[in-house]
């Protein structure tokens, strides 16, 4: 079967259908005075009018669409007391949210006609949309079964240019040459129907995600020490819908052990807050060579749930670097943080709960993990002279530098004694009093090579090499 699709300013309409029931071709040819005809002849007396609607997947918490992904759309009409006898109306779809790429008449339409076709439907793809005209039988017949009812009329499929928002679909009598009208011709009259528009929601991804985040970490590229926390999220992208609640989620999540260990697994302060603040009624984390994994459960009697609008902190993951996999490496040293329903025993699925059934995550997005090598400075603090020893001769050496000229230390938190933050004569009194009066050790790195993390040393001193 055929439903004719014509350009803006064709003056005749034809549309070819094949009987279901007998598989006979029929064609139309019908003029707009014959349409006028049928829309206008009938008695008028007051009845409620007939809804339209636009609306997609019976999607939880409204239509959401992958990025890329066709927007398929269905027209329904609500049917009062009265037989229909015929319909038109425009849709408008803004060029903006994409192209319409098929209009189609669904089955229920197709057999309204006394389980027959209807004698008329013509579609006009337009600039913007489309415009439908519809006619089920002309007069006298008993038209559209009676009795009050929701059923499905058209279908159609857009071809979306965005790639994220909410979005509306409208009714629209504003397409067509003439313009089409909306309206509803029953037995009894030809109505204005109320029309109700579709929100769609365009996502990077559909409904929920989760994402463990990228991070960048120096590490000593001498020792291969270096460890990172990463951040596990939970995100839901609901547009102008109202977020999904949750009471729960299973996650495991691999890590290459040649480079990485896991040291601990705590949820995020977001999850906390549920309960009056009290947090999940249960969650348990487990640590493997391989990876990780994660179970959590808002509240074991139904009193709450989790909201993860937008993008939420679920939990977080300490690492500790294989310093064996670092150490000496020239390069920085990326690894992957995959998400994995093969790691436990039993293996742990990733999946979240929107309400009492279990979905798998619309995407589940890895994330890296980059070690920056750099040169720590390793000194010995006090160790002017750098001879791997601090004696006398250091002293001697720090006066020399403060009121005789002599030069610094080659690393100026070596000269920095008290760890002050300053070379003065604190500093050479710190070592005379350490050496010969029972005082304090100077501040560390003492007494052998080492780096505290916030030293200002160009380079490893030469008595720690």
């Amino acid at each position: 079967m055929l439903v004719h699709h014509r350009d803006a300013g064709d003056t005749i309409a034809i549309s070819e259908f094949g009987s279901p029931a007998e598989g006979i071709p029929v064609a139309f040819r019908v003029s707009p005075l014959f349409l006028l005809l049928c829309f206008t002849i009938l008695p008028a007396s007051p009845v409620a009018a007939e809804d339209l609607w636009i609306y997609g997947s019976a999607a939880q918490g409204g239509q959401r669409f992958a990025a890329g992904e066709p927007i398929e759309q269905t027209i329904w009409i609500l049917q009062g007391t009265n037989s229909i006898l015929g319909f038109s109306f425009g849709v408008s779809v803004e060029e903006t949210i994409g192209t319409v790429t098929s209009v189609d008449a669904t089955a229920v339409l197709l057999t309204a006609n006394g389980g027959g076709v209807p004698e008329f439907i013509d579609v006009q793809m337009t600039a913007g949309g489309f415009t439908v005209e519809t006619v089920i039988c002309s007069s006298p017949c008993s038209g559209w079964e009676s009795g009050t009812f929701t059923a499905p009329i058209f279908e159609f499929t857009v071809a979306p240019l965005v790639d994220s928002g909410s979005h509306v679909i409208c009714f629209t009598d504003t397409l067509g040459s003439p313009p089409v009208p909306i309206s509803v011709t029953n037995s009894q009259e030809t109505v204005t129907p109320n029309d109700h528009c579709a929100t769609i929601c365009i996502t990077e991804h559909q409904r929920w995600e989760f994402a463990a985040h990228d991070e960048t970490v120096p590490y000593d590229r001498q020792t291969g020490i270096a460890e990172v926390t990463g951040t596990l999220t939970i995100g839901q992208y609901p547009c102008v819908f109202p977020p999904i609640g949750s009471p729960g989620f299973a996650m495991g999540l691999g890590h290459d052990m040649a480079i990485l260990q896991a040291i601990s697994v705590s949820l995020a302060p977001p999850l906390m807050e549920i309960n009056g603040g009290n947090g999940p009624d249960w969650w348990s984390a487990d640590i493997y060579p391989n990876g990780i994994t994660l179970g959590v459960v808002a509240s074991l009697v139904g009193a709450d749930e989790f909201s993860f609008e937008g993008e939420t902190e679920a939990a977080l993951v300490h690492y500790h670097a294989v310093p064996t996999s670092l150490s000496g490496a020239g390069a920085p040293v990326i690894t992957i943080l995959e998400w994995n329903d093969g790691i436990g025993a039993p293996p742990v699925t990733n999946i979240i709960l929107p309400g009492d059934g279990a979905e798998v995550p619309g995407a589940l997005i890895d994330g890296t993990i980059t070690f920056d090598p750099v040169d720590v400075p390793y000194y010995i603090r006090g160790d002017i002279n750098e001879d791997e020893k601090v004696d006398l001769a250091d002293a001697i050496g720090l006066l020399s530098h403060l009121f005789g000229g002599a030069p610094g230390p080659p690393c100026a938190e070596e000269g920095d004694v008290n760890a002050d933050e300053a070379t003065d004569v604190g500093d050479p009194i710190w070592i005379l009093n350490y050496l010969f009066s029972g005082g304090a050790p100077p501040s560390a790195p003492f007494p052998l090579c080492g780096s505290v993390g916030t030293d200002d040393c160009p380079a490893v001193s030469a008595g720690c090499l």
